[in-house]
């Protein structure tokens, strides 16, 4: 069996909220750098772009030249989760891993697309 990518590429996928566990590891670490979703996913493209030392392919499409991998949280909840008055704790992130060679515009499209309140998920996006 032959793949255009080598592995691990071929088999990656999003995990949604399958691996809660692993991501509540992660999150864990505190080692993740976490971007809002502010001013309608700028802040998303631009850490893409930075961290990712995107640029444009021959066909004029940003592209990252390394892989990124950060949380996504929404704006004015500071981070993945927050500990209520209550003292409950209340989960909105998202896991982005991007890799390289990965659409920066299908990035921040996926991000938008995954990022909810109320639970933790993992969003991958594939080269």
């Amino acid at each position: 069996m032959s793949h255009a990518n080598p592995w691990p590429s071929y088999v990656t996928r999003s995990t949604g909220q399958e691996s809660q566990t692993l991501l509540y590891a992660l999150l864990a670490t505190q080692k993740f750098d976490e971007i809002s979703n502010a001013e309608d996913f700028s802040a998303v493209q631009r850490h893409i772009i930075a961290q990712g030392k995107a640029s444009a392919d021959e066909s004029g499409i940003l592209r990252t030249r390394f892989g990124v991998v950060f949380w996504v949280y929404p704006t004015g909840l500071y981070g993945p989760f927050r500990n209520t008055e209550e003292g409950e704790i209340k989960e909105h992130g998202l896991l982005l891993t991007v890799e390289p060679g990965a659409s920066v515009e299908e990035a921040v499209t996926r991000a938008r697309e995954a990022l909810q309140e109320g639970i933790i998920v993992q969003e991958h996006v594939s080269a």
